[in-house]
């Protein structure tokens, strides 16, 4: 079911393919390759004795081929885990359609081979590594390189026999494509979204910094929490004092003027204190579980109707479509990607556009390890589309009172830093002059 947005908010789908797990995929081709030729080495040592010269050194070099080529793949694309370009990913694939003819070739009886299905499996692989214009290449190699054995090779007329697998090739072919492009759009975000926190660099020292300024965030909460709530109580106690005296009938106009001041600026340091206690607000005091995609949905749909947002501006949303969940305080979660919203909304020009994205990240995409992650992370991305974040201010990005917009707080990036970090995830940050990134990680339910 798709997300349907009022006003200015709207869910894209993904315009990009997304790459699946691809070294996984690798591994479990480097062993079936290696299986499937020492089958047929075995087969040709158990029956050299009958067998031809030809035949019995066409085997042991497919094999020898075979364990060569996946040695050298899998030092590659496992051992130094260099970057797998498109290019390597078509020479498994070529290598895999010329070693099952081999194969065939070898096994050939009368009008057949058992190892023809093979061609099945390899073109099945190839739709999870390539995209689909490969995957019709690779389909079209087998076919010919197929029908070149049975009727170029062997000399047989095309009969029913060989038109039905030249068939099965083409079905399958295209039912792979299909499945593959499926299973890309439901992982969508997830690798870009793993490559963008690499080149955070958030190893475990950074880690650490981000806890260390939570706790110093701490120490300023508690003593202000205590000081906001000393100050609030005489403050209301003045407002309504000053409102019954502007009441009276001996008050003059200008006495009125004065009057309505305190009230209003009585008013603003009341909403100020009100956030203070948002902020040293650390203890999550009921939890459930949520669907994260439904909060944010929530509070990208409060943010788009604020009257501070620029004209014209819109927020759009891609997310998967299967639920994210996270166990937490919906309230405060809320409240911090209400504000994260909302400040990516202002940062933006008028007709700007906020993106929010998300996806699940596995333990082993992500550059640290933590107790809170064993199970991997969730993680939200709000990108803007203004000037960015000056390298002056990021260190004092999430401190208390500090704000770069007139008239404001300085609170709401404070109050988003605590509330993330009381559900045991982090903040991180990202600027150029594209736009800035706010990526909260929570741990993944």
């Amino acid at each position: 079911m798709q997300y349907r947005t009022p006003q200015s908010v709207s869910v894209t789908s993904p315009s990009h393919p997304t790459q699946l797990p691809v070294r996984r995929i690798l591994w479990w081709v480097y062993l079936a390759r290696l299986a499937a030729a020492g089958s047929v080495f075995i087969a040709a040592v158990y029956s050299w004795q009958y067998a031809s010269r030809t035949d019995t050194l066409l085997a042991s070099l497919v094999f020898a081929g075979a364990m060569l080529f996946t040695g050298l793949s899998a030092l590659y694309t496992h051992v130094y885990r260099r970057s797998i370009a498109m290019a390597v990913l078509y020479a498994q694939v070529v290598f895999d359609v010329t070693l099952v003819t081999a194969m065939v070739h070898l096994t050939w009886d009368a009008t057949s081979s058992q190892f023809a299905p093979l061609y099945i499996l390899v073109i099945a692989v190839s739709a999870l590594l390539l995209p689909a214009r490969g995957v019709t290449l690779i389909s079209t190699l087998a076919i010919l390189l197929y029908a070149g054995e049975a009727v170029v090779v062997r000399g047989d007329p095309v009969g029913i026999g060989v038109f039905l697998q030249l068939a099965i090739f083409a079905t399958v072919a295209l039912g792979s494509g299909y499945i593959a492009s499926r299973l890309r759009a439901q992982s969508v975000g997830t690798e870009a979204m793993a490559e963008e926190l690499a080149r955070f660099r958030l190893h475990q020292a950074e880690v650490e910094r981000l806890h260390l300024r939570a706790e110093r965030l701490e120490a300023v909460a508690e003593l202000g929490a205590s000081m906001a709530h000393e100050i609030k109580n005489p403050l209301a106690s003045i407002r309504s004092a000053v409102e019954q005296l502007s009441m009276s009938a001996q008050t003059s106009n200008d006495d009125r003027v004065l009057t309505s001041l305190v009230v209003r600026e009585s008013d603003r340091l009341s909403r100020l204190l009100t956030g203070f206690l948002d902020f040293a607000r650390v203890d999550v005091p009921f939890t459930r579980r949520l669907d994260l995609l439904d909060v944010v949905r929530n509070a990208a749909d409060l943010a788009s109707s604020h009257p501070s947002r620029p004209p014209g501006s819109r927020i759009e949303c891609d997310f998967p479509r299967a639920t994210l969940e996270v166990s937490g305080d919906e309230d405060m979660l809320h409240r911090a990607f209400f504000n994260l919203v909302l400040n990516a909304l202002q940062a933006s020009p008028p007709d700007g556009v906020v993106r929010i994205e998300a996806a699940t990240l596995l333990p082993q995409q992500l550059d640290w390890r933590a107790a809170a992650f064993e199970s991997g992370a969730i993680a939200v991305r709000i990108i803007d589309s203004g000037p960015g974040i000056t390298e002056a201010a990021k260190p004092k990005l999430f401190d208390p009172f500090f704000t770069t917009k007139p008239g404001g707080s300085g609170l709401g990036l404070a109050i988003v830093h605590r509330a993330v970090e009381a559900h045991h995830g982090v903040v991180v940050v990202d600027s150029d002059a594209r736009g800035a990134r706010f990526t909260v990680l929570l741990p993944r339910k």
